[in-house]
């Protein structure tokens, strides 16, 4: 069963049953009350016609006569409520014969109905002198009744528009309450279907319906940048796999075809000198990238621990790693270290600034001057790398740490790189919990530079 119609059966019985034992209840009420104050009233003015009646008695009559009695009735007549309709006295020989048991100024009421009037009778015994009295009043109820009748009717007629009117509320409410249901219903179907992102427009100013949309659609969001960062994972995984196979392909198909020379033509010293230095030098290219992409594997797949270190000691030691690069490239460098101690993997830190070095290298032109230096941050300290070489393209700056990826092709095949060695360095940053972060201009050069966090004994 559909909630609206669950939700709607249960509060229209729910409805019924408070309406109808409520109303029920008020006409029983009001209706016992009516007729007990008119039987009450009843009561009393038979109470007033016997003492009436007794203090007008005159004792020394053997037997009342005739007319006295038709006097003293219309008497005590004028004085009774107008509900009474009728008084009579009657003797032993004429009352009826159930009354005769009556005990002494004892009395007895009941109704009775007689051509469609409701009767409410009186009867009491009188003693006057030596003789027994019955004396009876009659008191009309028929417009009491139909007066209650009248109520239980225009309780049915309200009973009945009350369950008419409060169905279709009832209805038209569920329906409102579950409409933002159903939308959200629909917008995850669309959602299921493909059409990641959909929001749902629902405006409600219940808190609970207004909380539930705004959380179906962050869902929403969050379904569809996650499904936005997998198809960018694949299509990395993709172009990884490509570049991959691309990068393979150049230096087998060169061991391939010196292996085929070496074997299939007769060749003199040279020839054979310069096949194997080919092979060698391709194979050494394959052993490079194999080595990388394994370091690669293993940043991302492990944590590191971390000491302090004094960073004018890593300096030192970084002058003396990049020496050879210094005169293999033509372009001088200068490490400006403060005495500063920082959080670090000391091997994992000398790789970076020697890859970030290299790069700055390669980068720039013979007789240049490349710059690595420290700045001091609050808790924390930026190291960055900085060269005045031919800088990186905007466009091209989100995509430098990726794998394979080559800005310039031509330079990198030209001193044997893969396009990993920004890579690694940016898994080496990551596990130190910072980011590379470039600035760079065409022609003007690039600064790349992260952070560490201070740690230790702090000369200042």
């Amino acid at each position: 069963m559909k909630l609206s119609f669950r939700f709607f059966y249960i509060a229209y019985v729910v409805v019924l049953i408070s309406v109808g034992l409520s109303g029920i209840f008020l006409i029983k009420s009001t209706n016992d009350t009516l007729w007990n104050m008119q039987i009450e009233q009843a009561n009393i003015d038979a109470k007033y016609a016997a003492d009436s009646f007794l203090a007008l008695a005159d004792i020394s009559y053997t037997e009342m006569p005739e007319h006295w009695i038709d006097n003293t009735i219309d008497q005590i007549k004028n004085n009774l409520s107008n509900t009474v309709m009728d008084v009579e006295l009657y003797t032993a020989d004429t009352v009826k014969d159930e009354f005769l048991n009556l005990k002494d100024n004892e009395g007895i009421s009941q109704f009775i109905k007689e051509n469609n009037l409701i009767i409410f009778e009186t009867l009491c015994n009188l003693n006057v002198g030596e003789n027994t009295y019955y004396l009876a009043l009659y008191s009309d109820f028929t417009s009491l009744y139909k007066q209650c009748n009248s109520f239980w009717n225009n309780y049915r007629i309200v009973a009945i528009s009350v369950s008419i009117i409060s169905g279709f509320l009832l209805f038209a409410l569920t329906k409102r309450i579950v409409r933002p249901l159903n939308q959200l219903t629909k917008t995850a179907d669309e959602i299921a279907l493909g059409n990641y992102g959909k929001k749902a427009v629902i405006n409600s100013s219940d808190y609970e319906i207004a909380n539930l949309s705004r959380s179906f659609n962050l869902m929403s969001s969050a379904i569809e940048q996650k499904i936005i960062e997998i198809k960018e994972e694949s299509e990395k995984r993709n172009l990884f796999v490509a570049d991959f196979t691309h990068e393979l392909k150049t230096p087998m198909t060169s061991i391939i075809g010196y292996s085929q020379m070496l074997n299939s033509y007769q060749l003199d010293d040279s020839e054979r000198k310069e096949a194997v230095e080919a092979i060698h030098h391709e194979a050494t290219r394959l052993e490079k990238l194999s080595l990388q992409l394994l370091d690669l594997y293993v940043f991302q797949n492990e944590n590191i621990e971390l000491e302090s270190l004094d960073l004018f000691e890593i300096g030192e030691q970084l002058k003396a790693s990049l020496k050879y690069l210094s005169e293999k490239y033509g372009v001088s460098f200068i490490v400006n270290f403060h005495k500063k101690f920082v959080y670090a993997n000391s091997a994992l830190l000398l790789s970076l600034l020697y890859n970030l070095a290299d790069n700055a290298f390669k980068a720039s032109k013979p007789q240049t001057c490349i710059e690595i230096y420290s700045q001091s941050q609050n808790d924390a300290v930026r190291i960055s790398v900085k060269d005045k070489g031919r800088g990186i393209a905007k466009e091209n700056i989100k995509f430098v740490t990726e794998p394979f990826f080559r800005e310039d092709k031509s330079r990198s095949r030209k001193y044997g790189g893969a396009g990993l060695g920004l890579s690694l360095c940016k898994e080496i940053v990551s596990l130190h919990g910072s980011r590379l972060h470039f600035e760079s201009e065409l022609g003007k050069g690039t600064i790349v530079s992260f952070t560490l966090k201070k740690g230790g004994l702090d000369n200042e």
